[in-house]
């Protein structure tokens, strides 16, 4: 009796050592071994997000033209704050547009004349009918014709619609008014810009090389209103560029704006 005891207790402390070992066994099968330092860097560095590089924008190009004061340049700037030098400068290679005036002849200087008559014919070609109203007009004529209004409106409201003398595009031989003769209500009138020639040369000038130089709200830069009508020729490249970007061109040429004159004007007479 004494020996069955014995050999229970005997296979009951085996049972529980083999149940111990068991544990064991199963413990060490899903324990993973420790990491070493260098291991647990690593898995710590590859856990961290990598930061996210800041988007920055891209500088804006630079103008392909810059703004001359050398009234022969087809990039001279003209504005109130920017007169001609000499102030009855004119220029020595004018000659009259091959295409349909309103007075017979329109001036223009060699390089813009060629260039109004490639975008009369491309318009004609779309169906446009587009006159040339004026062109070159030198000192003397741009000086009645501002004294005119001068005398009929005023100083200030002579100076929202037209040039002083030595202080006009016109004067560059690089700028020209058009017009659809047929449609006298909107003639060298805002409402111009809404007809279907004021859309086409809004959408087309720049092709040609030339720009709207008086574009819709930008009076406070210009110094002029609006004038869907009055083209200025700076050349295609600075031309698209600028049409592209749809600035003015004191903008375009980090020029300051240019809405008001010096000095008040003293008439000839």
């Amino acid at each position: 009796m004494r020996i069955l005891v014995l050999s229970a207790w005997v296979s009951a402390l085996l049972a529980v050592s083999a149940c111990a070992g068991g544990q064991d066994a199963e413990e060490n099968r899903t324990t993973p071994p420790a990491e070493s330092p260098a291991q647990e860097a690593e898995r710590s560095e590859e856990s961290v997000p990598e930061a996210e590089e800041p988007e920055t924008e891209e500088p804006e190009p630079q103008p392909v033209s810059q703004a001359s004061t050398d009234p022969d340049s087809v990039h001279v700037l003209v504005n109130k704050q920017n007169p001609l030098d000499p102030l009855d400068f004119s220029p020595d290679d004018l000659r009259d547009v091959d295409a349909p005036s309103e007075f017979g002849e329109a001036p223009l200087r060699e390089a813009a004349a060629g260039a109004y008559e490639e975008l009369h014919a491309a318009a004609a070609h779309d169906g446009m009918d587009l006159w040339a109203t004026t062109a070159y007009r030198d000192f003397d004529f741009q000086q009645a014709l501002y004294e005119q209004r001068f005398y009929e409106d005023g100083a200030e409201a002579a100076d929202r619609v037209s040039a002083r003398p030595g202080h006009s595009e016109h004067q560059t031989g690089l700028a020209i008014d058009v017009a659809d003769l047929e449609d006298r209500e909107c003639y060298l009138r805002s409402c111009f810009g809404d007809s279907e020639q004021g859309q086409w040369l809004a959408e087309h000038a720049d092709e040609f090389g030339f720009i709207i130089r008086y574009p819709e709200g930008a009076e406070e830069i210009t110094g002029f209103q609006y004038e869907p009508w009055h083209l200025r020729y700076v050349g295609e490249e600075t031309a698209r560029d600028v049409a592209d970007r749809g600035v003015t061109l004191e903008e375009y040429w980090d020029q300051p704006p240019a809405p008001d004159y010096d000095e008040e004007y003293q008439p000839s007479s």
